[in-house]
Formats: C-alpha cells, sequence, structure tokens
C-alpha cells in the first residue's frame, strides 16, 4: 500500500496502485513499479503505507489501530492487541467444554434411553466412556477456573495438527477420552 502525502498531512491512502495527476502531471500506474525508486515517489508525496505490531482477533485478544502517522519517508499504523476480560474468557471456554460434552455423549445417548425404555442394559464399555468423559469435562472447568490469567488460559489451547503429528504433546482441549467403539 501506498500513501499520498503533502508535508506532515495525509491525502490519499492508496490500496491499489493506478495512474494518477499530481499537480496536474499525469503519472502513469508505473510509477508503483520498480521502474521508480522510493526517492522518486516520495518527491512527488508518495510513501510507504505500513502496519507495524501485532494484530490479533480471537476469543483471548481484540484489536485496534492507531490513526495513521505520517512519518519522514512513511506513513505508519500501528496494531496492538489488548486482553480480553478473563472472566469472559472462561465462560466461553466453559462453553466449549459443554457443547463438546454434549455433541460427543449424543453419539451414544440412544444407548441410556434403551436403558430406560425396555431395561436393556448400557454396555459397560460405553457407560465407562460416557462417564470418562463427564470427569474429562469437570477437570476441564476445574483446570479453566483455576488459570489467573489469559496467558495461561492461552496455553491451555494452543494445539496445531502438526504438533500432533510431531509426536508433542496436544493441548489439555484435545485430549478427551476416545470412544471405545471406534477404531484408531
Amino acid at each position: 500500500m501506498w500513501a499520498r502525502i503533502m508535508g506532515s498531512q495525509l491525502v490519499e491512502i492508496i490500496s491499489i496502485p493506478k495512474p494518477m495527476t499530481i499537480n496536474d502531471i499525469q503519472y502513469p500506474f508505473s510509477i508503483f513499479t520498480r521502474a521508480w525508486t522510493d526517492e522518486e515517489r516520495k518527491a512527488l508525496g508518495i510513501v510507504p503505507y505500513v502496519y507495524e505490531g501485532n494484530a490479533i482477533e480471537n476469543m483471548f485478544y481484540t484489536s485496534s489501530e492507531s490513526s495513521p502517522v505520517v512519518e519522514e519517508n512513511r506513513v505508519v499504523v500501528t496494531r496492538s492487541q489488548t486482553a480480553r476480560d478473563i472472566d469472559a474468557i472462561k465462560i466461553t471456554m466453559k462453553n466449549h467444554v459443554s457443547s463438546v460434552l454434549q455433541s460427543t455423549l449424543a453419539q451414544t445417548d440412544w444407548i441410556v434411553i434403551r436403558e430406560q425404555d425396555n431395561g436393556t442394559a448400557k454396555p459397560a464399555d460405553l457407560a465407562q466412556w460416557r462417564t470418562d468423559l463427564r470427569e474429562k469435562a469437570a477437570a476441564l472447568e476445574t483446570a479453566i477456573d483455576a488459570k489467573s490469567d489469559v496467558a495461561g488460559l492461552e496455553a491451555m489451547t494452543v494445539f496445531t495438527q502438526a504438533m500432533a503429528d510431531a509426536g508433542k504433546e496436544c493441548s489439555e482441549f484435545d485430549e478427551w477420552p476416545s470412544n471405545p467403539r471406534e477404531s484408531s
């Protein structure tokens, strides 16, 4: 991106290179290519428009941007991140745990209904799996409540498939008990 400036004033943000008329002179699109140097563009009042800093927008952080600041050789927008409210993050994370538990238990809810309807006992392995799932959910919620800062909550969820493929430890959220009836 580029910016057109006059002194310390931002005149225009140029997100897509285009032909321009500056001081009644028509300049071709090529002023934004390597055919022109930064110094030649600067003589016309065109400088790079850059972003600095991090912009993270997720359940842990919100992002913001400063107003553009005109410097000698560029225009800079500074991005920053701010941690969200820790209690709100905890609620979101616990809701996620509850959702995963609910959808996973739903796979075998029929065995509970069958037992209630006609007295056919639940298979022991599935009954144990359902118990293990509930225990895992309770342990996750306890771990969430025990965290005192955003970094601690964020560390609970850091996981990538590449880490798993490399045999590295998964996050606490990805270690749910496996369905004993499904092959690995």
